[in-house]
């Protein structure tokens, strides 16, 4: 999978918003686990990274922006870099996640309505509700059928 397609997701939803409770357990270093303090940190840093004027808030213009710079990363014509068509799909899909996600349709993401979604699906696919995402339970949820993360393509708003 190409590096781009990874990031889409959170680059869609961008923020964060205050972590629930602290996990009973520790993630084991180097294994691939992430606690969900770990995922809004992540959140949180992309969402520092987009918010480009430091108002708090991410508008259309600043998350274009940071599209631009992940789509750049690769240059066309490079190993991974994605098709022009490729690119252009990205963009229209993350401009429509845009939207879904900016629910008071104010035309820019709050902290907490970009977080949402990252943070539901965390939930969604941390099987034993620990705090803790750990590498079976995110292979576990690629599994057709599994529940956790479709078998079709998301929809921006779902």
């Amino acid at each position: 999978m190409r590096p781009i397609a990874l990031m889409l997701p959170v680059l869609i939803t961008l923020a964060a918003a205050p972590a629930l409770s602290a996990p009973a357990a520790k993630p084991v270093k180097g294994t691939g686990d992430v606690t969900r303090a770990q995922m809004q940190a992540e959140v949180d840093g992309v969402f520092k990274l987009a918010d480009t004027n430091k108002d708090g808030f991410m508008s259309r213009a600043e998350f274009g922006e940071r599209m631009g710079v992940v789509l750049n990363r690769t240059p066309p014509g490079t190993k991974n870099a994605p098709t022009a068509k490729e690119a252009q799909d990205m963009l229209n899909a993350a401009n429509a996640a845009f939207k879904a996600v900016d629910t008071n349709g104010d035309g820019k993401l709050s902290p907490a309505e970009a977080s949402r979604r990252p943070l539901r699906a965390f939930d969604m696919v941390d099987a034993n509700h620990d705090g803790i995402l750990t590498v079976a339970e995110k292979i576990a949820a690629r599994k057709p059928g599994a529940g956790a993360i479709p078998d079709r393509k998301l929809t921006p708003g779902r």
